[in-house]
């Protein structure tokens, strides 16, 4: 009986010391805004892509729908759909996204970091769902790349939403 009690204290301590080494969605979220800020300052990536005319860089294991135009490409990574939306008619340094999320009261933002490199401005965020998941939002200038996510993911799904966004003249 004294044997399985130990068992029972020492499976208990072990499920609770497991849980308190994952990390929350706050701490994903802080890696991954730095993850795509580190992209943002960096030299853009090479552009590897063309659709209708867009010109962009689409990283390894992300595939083009076929659907895709040169205002709404659909990206495809495994079964996990990133929608890059272009606004032509927005320079580099367009605040239209930015300001368009800040004015949504409905969403549940975990966090948000706006970036400006002279004239280029850009901003990545981060939604809550009502499941597991979250919803990223990378933004250049008229380039938009939205995604939904498990928490897991933030942080190297936003590096490569930034890197797609940024590669967009």
């Amino acid at each position: 009986m004294f044997r399985m009690w130990k068992l029972v204290v020492l499976l208990l301590t072990a499920v609770v010391l497991l849980a308190a080494c994952g990390k929350t969605v706050e701490e994903r979220t802080i890696d991954g805004i730095k993850a795509a800020e580190n992209v943002f300052f960096e030299k853009r990536k090479t552009q590897n892509e063309e659709v209708d005319s867009v010109k962009l860089y689409k990283p390894t294991g992300f595939k083009v729908d076929e659907n895709s135009d040169a205002q709404n490409i659909v990206l495809n990574k495994g079964k996990q759909p990133f929608i890059l939306f272009i606004n032509p008619n927005e320079k580099k340094d367009s605040q239209l996204f930015y300001d368009l999320l800040q004015a949504d009261e409905n969403l549940e933002l975990i966090d948000e970091k706006k970036f400006s490199d002279g004239d280029t401005f850009g901003f990545v965020a981060v939604i809550q769902n009502q499941d597991e998941t979250v919803e990223l939002i990378a933004n250049v200038g008229g380039a938009k790349i939205t995604t939904q996510t498990k928490e897991k993911a933030i942080a190297k799904d936003l590096e490569s939403m930034m890197q797609i966004v940024q590669s967009i003249d």
